[in-house]
């Protein structure tokens, strides 16, 4: 059973979204899974409090920006594919929610 991250991995993960990375444009070739995109940093890492993370797998994120403005990512990076299973849990989240439109995902 995976565990929740502590403040030390929180830190590490806010430190990242300091840096210029582009949104994962072959996730599978870059292992990442589970990956999704925020307007703010700080919605990012309340999401990413309730990532479970297994010892084999580590949040990464990033900044870049569009014509709008800044968009922050988070991801789960994992070992190898094979093993972690369901390559269909890979995914972006739509910018219009109908359920939920004052969402902070795009």
């Amino acid at each position: 059973m995976g565990e929740f991250p502590g403040e030390q991995t929180i830190e590490a993960l806010s430190a990242e979204l300091e840096q210029q990375r582009p949104l994962p444009e072959d996730p599978a070739q870059e292992r990442i899974v589970y990956w999704h995109v925020f307007r703010r940093p700080e919605d990012v890492l309340t999401f990413a409090r309730g990532i479970s993370l297994e010892s084999d797998e580590v949040m990464v994120g990033g900044h870049t920006h569009d014509s709008i403005g800044h968009l922050y990512w988070v991801g789960v990076q994992v070992d190898d594919l094979e093993v972690w299973g369901n390559r269909a849990a890979i995914h972006k989240v739509d910018g219009y929610d109908p359920e939920n439109p004052g969402s902070p995902m795009l």
